[in-house]
């Protein structure tokens, strides 16, 4: 005989497994004698686990991504710290920032130290090592949100003298090839060609002093600051007295210059003077004045025939050659170009004869920055377009411009013929970064300028994965629901009728369009307390849902704007749909200031379409 269980388990392991069977529908296999068999797992409760297991994968990338800085946290220490006392340097972000400052603190020493020592090559190298640095700390100080603290004063600083060292490698460079040059003119017996080495080695010397006091008024800042964290300035302050070094030794190289080439020059002069091929040149400037883009006439006389070579001079730089006309007389059209503010000196010269230097005046012009980032790449690199110009709308030639990121330099480049320029900011690291272009003007009669910020985001491999894993999530549901309702399908297959047939289509009834009344007031509140790039973005993005709500199903907030213009382009308005489209791509898109006849156009074009033609 079989074991006997249990008083009354086996009659309630069977009323249980009816159950669980009535429930199911079916079983699978046999169990052992006096108990049911095992019921199988259903598929829609395999796609509610898969479901689950996918929202909880959701969960916790997300709650592993950093919260965003947010204002109203960021003014408590979570050390309560006297942040007035430190800066508002708590001890977290010190942690990162205070590395990266010492590097740069300590990094302009080896610079100086290479050029004064006449190793160029090194210098270059600690340059670059000086730039990365730089870098680091300005990414730090953006996405730390320190722009107003003691770190963002100490990097506005130190990315001014990482702008004065390079300054100083070229200038250093700049004097040794005009020692090449001398002993070439020499050689050469070229009187004018010395002369010229000359007054470069003179106006080079001015900009080796304007460099270095640049540098030496930033150390006061530079020290305090950093003393006030505990960092040890020895290094940086070294390097103000290297750079002073460097200078000293650059001015005395240049007086001995300017006396060596004076004497060599009267010697070829009298010479050619003795063999009667010393010619008489005069020389003059019309007008003696002009600002950027302004044309000067420079011309004179020499006392030879037509067609004799003549060369003009500029702050002792060759600047054009011509040739005499009948009488002698010659004449340069000069375009002021890039060259500094302020006054200047040229000179012509025809064989050994050189003329009396004359001077005339730059002023000083200010400038225009356009930016926009064309495109954003998923490898970190920023395609940025713009263009400068001055005041009065001319464009500005071959002048040099630096894509800032996060507050310091990162790529540079120069302007076309035409103004523009295009730039690559590359291996931008995961994250938000804010880019401006800064028009440079040394070597220019100009003021320099700043666009407006570009805000962009390059995504981590979490930006990448997140959408990924919200389509799995997303098709786990969709999958569960289709299972669900089969499953609810097949159970009414065999069931009860449903009563009434397939159930009747959905009624979609669209909104009336508003009357004009209604649509003048929509536009002048969008308009109210905000100025017109702004007004003319919210009447555009008023419209979009509009026109959304009018023509479901179309998905038009997914579309250009030039695509939502060529949708409706066959329509009554869609002429007046065109103009505020073209009207709002430049003022969003080419960062364009419209005018009042823009917003008017606007404005109508907002009232006439949504109404549909109803103020004709």
């Amino acid at each position: 005989m079989s074991p006997r269980p249990p008083r009354g388990t086996g009659a309630s392991v069977s009323r249980l497994g009816s159950a669980l069977s009535s429930l199911r529908g079916r079983t699978i296999g046999n169990g052992p004698p006096g108990f049911p068999a095992v019921p199988p797992v259903r598929r829609e409760w395999l796609a509610l686990l898969v479901l689950g297991l996918a929202a909880l994968v959701l969960l916790l990338v997300f709650a592993g991504q950093p919260l965003l800085y947010a204002a109203e946290t960021g003014a408590v220490s979570p050390y309560h710290e006297d942040l007035t006392a430190t800066g508002r340097l708590t001890r977290d972000d010190g942690s990162l920032v205070l590395p990266e400052w010492a590097t740069s603190l300590n990094a302009a020493q080896s610079v100086v130290l290479d050029i004064r020592l006449g190793d160029l090559d090194a210098a270059s190298a600690s340059l670059d090592a000086y730039l990365r640095s730089g870098r680091s700390l300005s990414s730090l100080v953006f996405r730390l949100d320190m722009t107003e603290t003691d770190v963002a004063e100490f990097n506005r600083n130190n990315t001014a003298n990482v702008a004065s060292l390079r300054r100083l490698l070229n200038q250093t460079e700049e004097f040794a090839r005009l020692d090449a040059l001398e002993v070439r003119y020499r050689d050469e017996n070229d009187a004018a060609m010395l002369r010229s080495v000359q007054l470069q080695g003179e106006e080079l010397r001015k900009a080796v002093e304007a460099n270095y006091r640049g540098y030496a008024a930033r150390q006061g800042a530079m020290v305090n600051i950093s003393q006030h964290y505990g960092l040890d300035t020895s290094q940086y302050e070294e390097s103000v007295l290297e750079f002073a070094a460097v200078v000293a030794a650059l001015g005395a190289r240049q007086d001995e210059r300017a006396t060596s080439v004076s004497g060599a020059v009267r010697e070829i002069q009298r010479e050619a003077a003795v063999s009667g091929d010393l010619a008489a040149i005069t020389f003059e400037i019309v007008p003696d004045r002009g600002i950027y883009g302004d044309v000067l006439a420079m011309r004179g006389t020499v006392s030879r025939p037509a067609g004799t070579g003549v060369t003009i001079y500029l702050d002792g730089r060759l600047l054009a050659g011509v040739q005499s006309q009948g009488g002698g007389g010659f004449e340069f059209p000069y375009r002021v170009g890039k060259i500094e503010s302020g006054q200047h000196e040229a000179y012509a010269s025809a064989g050994a004869a050189i003329s009396a230097e004359r001077t005339f005046r730059v002023a000083v012009r200010n400038t225009t920055t356009t930016f926009a980032v064309e495109r954003l790449e998923a490898n970190g690199t920023a395609f940025c377009t713009g263009s400068v110009a001055t005041e009065d709308g001319v464009p500005v030639r071959g002048g040099t411009v630096g894509i800032a990121v996060d507050g310091g330099w990162w790529e540079v480049g120069e302007t076309r013929d035409d103004g523009t320029f295009a730039i690559d900011a590359t291996s931008l690291e995961p994250g938000r970064h804010r880019l401006t272009a800064e028009f440079d003007p040394e070597g220019f009669p100009l003021n320099g300028s700043g666009s407006a910020p570009v805000d962009v985001l390059v995504p981590s491999i979490w930006d990448w994965l997140r959408p990924l894993l919200y389509l799995l999530g997303v098709g786990a549901a969709g999958a569960g629901a289709v299972l669900y309702l089969r499953r609810r399908g097949a159970a009414g297959e065999g069931g009860v009728a449903l009563p009434g047939g397939p159930p009747p289509e959905p009624v979609i009834e669209l909104p009336p369009a508003p009357t004009v009344d209604e649509a003048e007031q929509a536009a002048a509140l969008l308009a109210e307390g905000v100025d017109g790039r702004e007004a003319v973005t919210r009447l555009y993005r008023r419209l979009v849902r509009e026109l959304d709500a009018r023509h479901p199903g179309q998905a038009l907030p997914s579309l250009t704007p030039r695509e939502i213009a060529a949708r409706f382009a066959s329509g009554p308005t869609g002429g007046d749909l065109a103009t505020l489209v073209r009207v709002h791509e430049r003022v969003r898109y080419a960062g364009c200031d419209p005018t009042e006849e823009d917003i008017r156009t606007v404005n109508k074009a907002f009232i006439h379409v949504i109404t549909e033609g109803g103020d004709d």
